[in-house]
């Protein structure tokens, strides 16, 4: 019932409702309510604001090293040039079609196993384990790869 005295019913008596504080049921209600904010919503907003994400680094920059035996090179040293190597064929992948030869000289220089395109091997040095001899190139992407590769 309608406390105000007036010729005309109050706002909670127009809507259907008893009393003013009391609220319509769900199916009734018509009107558009705001949408909720769930707690991911509201970290997203402007209410609270985020540092910027940090950057990953490598292992070696965590411990403050820095990784020299990456070095590239645009000319091989003047004591490996016109030189013959001796090593071991460590990982030969037909599929992709490059191997790499383990060699203690070069590696002590480069940090590194030699690139070796299977196409400069000749066919009986394709398996693992077999020692062979090479010359030394600048490969494209500025590190050692192996040439005129021969059973050794």
């Amino acid at each position: 019932a309608c406390v105000e005295k007036s010729s005309q019913p109050c706002r909670a008596c127009a809507m259907g409702r008893s009393d003013s504080r009391s609220r319509l049921p769900r199916s009734d209600s018509r009107a558009p309510r705001a949408a909720s904010r769930s707690r991911s919503d509201s970290r997203r907003g402007n209410s609270r604001r985020r540092s910027p994400p940090r950057h990953r680094r490598s292992p070696s920059d965590r411990r403050g090293r820095s990784r020299s035996r990456d070095k590239k090179y645009k000319k091989l040293p003047d004591d490996f040039a016109d030189r013959r190597f001796y090593g071991t064929m460590r990982m030969v992948n037909k599929g992709s079609g490059f191997g790499f030869i383990s060699c203690a000289e070069t590696r002590a220089e480069f940090g590194r196993d030699v690139f070796v395109d299977l196409n400069r091997l000749p066919a009986s040095c394709d398996r693992e384990g077999d020692k062979v001899s090479f010359k030394l190139v600048v490969g494209r992407k500025g590190y050692a790869e192996a040439t005129s590769v021969e059973r050794g």
